[in-house]
């Protein structure tokens, strides 16, 4: 084991050897399922009484009585997703169906990270810690059920499918254990919904003889980042990038698209962005000189200092281009409209919050570019914590894509989760929380989608929180998660589930 020497022991051993060592990308969690089955089997063998069980949309609760004394004490439930959200840098790129996330200690000993992919504690650290509590006789508890819920990074399906009776769900308390930040306890989140446009395009076949040069044109080294709480960092979005280019481009030169491809998740800011263009061999000089210029005024614009964190806005931007061999190409009419669409499309924050400083209340996220055979997909994210709002900007991208000719498909939207900040059970653990930190806890609303929007649909008097240890960078290659956090969420717990009455 590589966590082997940190503490709690069995939280780490659980991350490490069932969370990590199995893989578990979004829609493909039938591994985790089983690793945690068999888990379960493992700890009843040992006289630990667990029930478990599985609804049809591969959704787990895992369940234990109360201990002795806490008989009367009302049931209380954990909540937290299987799933992880799978991005690489490295150069050969990574296997996420079948290899074990490369989880190491950094240096400073202070956070856990992988080795060039994504680390998973997002949410698998909420997984461990709660299926710990479940196995530490230490731990006095009354009724306990674990939710542990499929698919939730792309679509928040297994809350969408939850099936109550399958599993006899009675809690009217639920802990999320799916935030990223120790010293606060989230009591809000936003609603989303996705929004596909998609147009068929006919290629043509390039000529031996014709006098054409085509261009491969590239945006990497961006930071990317969670498409809810990294939106309002001004972080460089690849696609808008490209399509900030190439609408200059076309104001003098005419182009043709062979192919542009860029990112992978809905809910991740673009990193990457590739385009193959045609375009006539008389154009080089112009195209040479607008990509050089781009880039100069690009790479000054991103090396400025963001104000809430003292550093580049991109340190690591880089645009590339290179001449490439001919490919089939689409219609100059064809990439016109597909570049303009691109080039509109809002990227960023809509609107903050006029009830909470600083909260982004709705924004927009360009996040996958994707072109194959005679089709181009453009997939958009959107977010608000007003519901009302986010129907309307969604109706306004509706608009976009039809005026331009695309096909627009609207999936399902959750809901947004409303702060009830005068809980009785929100006071009950606050109190606690600020005990044992011997500071105040701060309430706060994210601008991302949890599953307790649409738990807490199913359930109209559950009352709900949402914690967690500090995750930076999730979603990205960088991400890490702090090892005196893990330790410190657990205390909280077992104070939460001991002094429950």
């Amino acid at each position: 084991m590589v966590l082997e020497e940190l503490e709690p022991s069995h939280v780490w051993r659980i991350f490490e050897t069932v969370l990590a060592a199995t893989p578990r990308s979004s829609k493909k969690e039938g591994k985790i399922r089983k690793a945690i089955k068999k888990w379960v089997a493992t700890q009843q063998k040992k006289g630990n009484k667990l029930t478990i069980t599985e609804d049809a949309i591969g959704n787990l609760c895992i369940k234990k009585n109360a201990t002795k004394g806490m008989d009367n004490v009302p049931p209380i439930m954990l909540q937290a997703h299987m799933d992880m959200v799978c991005e690489t840098d490295l150069k050969d790129g990574f296997d996420f169906d079948n290899e074990p996330i490369p989880i190491r200690i950094q240096e400073n000993k202070e956070w856990v990270d992988a080795d060039g992919t994504t680390l998973g504690a997002d949410n698998g650290i909420g997984v461990a810690l709660s299926l710990g509590l479940l196995v530490d006789e230490k731990v006095k508890h009354g009724p306990l059920e674990i939710l542990l819920t499929v698919d939730e990074e792309t679509g928040l399906t297994g809350a969408f499918e939850l099936d109550v009776k399958k599993h006899d769900l009675r809690s009217n308390f639920l802990i999320n254990v799916d935030s990223e930040s120790t010293g606060s306890i989230t009591i809000g989140s936003s609603g989303g919904g996705d929004t596909t446009f998609t147009r068929k395009v006919r290629r043509i076949n390039p000529k031996r003889d014709e006098s054409r040069v085509f261009y491969m044109l590239k945006i990497t080294g961006l930071r990317g980042g969670h498409s809810g709480v990294d939106i309002h960092l001004n972080r460089g979005s690849a696609h808008k990038i490209v399509a900030r280019i190439l609408i200059e481009l076309i104001q003098s030169v005419k182009i043709n698209i062979c192919e542009w491809n860029g990112g992978t998740k809905h809910n991740a800011i673009s990193r990457e962005s590739t385009i193959v263009f045609a375009t006539n061999t008389e154009n080089s000089g112009k195209v040479e000189r607008v990509f050089r210029e781009q880039r100069k005024l690009l790479k000054k614009y991103y090396s400025t200092i963001a104000y809430r964190n003292q550093e580049a806005i991109e340190p690591n931007f880089l645009m590339e281009w290179k001449k490439s061999k001919p490919k089939p190409y689409m219609s100059y009419k064809n990439s016109n409209e597909i570049i303009s669409t691109a080039n509109i499309i809002h990227q960023g924050v809509i609107e903050f919050s006029p009830s909470m400083k600083g909260l982004t209340q709705t924004s927009n996220n360009f996040s996958i570019v994707r072109s194959k055979n005679n089709i181009i997909e453009f997939v958009l994210s959107t977010r608000s914590s007003v519901d009302s709002d986010l129907e309307s900007f969604r109706y306004a991208l509706k608009e976009i894509g039809k005026f331009s000719g695309w096909k627009v498909i609207e999936h399902r939207a959750y809901p947004g989760w409303i702060p009830e900040p005068h809980g009785e059970f929100l006071q009950y653990v606050k109190k606690q929380y600020e005990q044992l930190l011997e500071e105040k806890v701060q309430l706060k609303a994210v601008h991302g989608g949890l599953e307790t929007g649409l738990i807490g649909a199913l359930f109209p008097d559950i009352q709900m929180i949402s914690i967690g240890p500090r995750i930076h960078n999730a979603h990205t290659p960088k991400e890490r998660l702090c090892i005196e956090d893990v330790g410190t969420l657990y205390e909280f717990l077992k104070r939460v589930l001991k002094n429950f009455k």
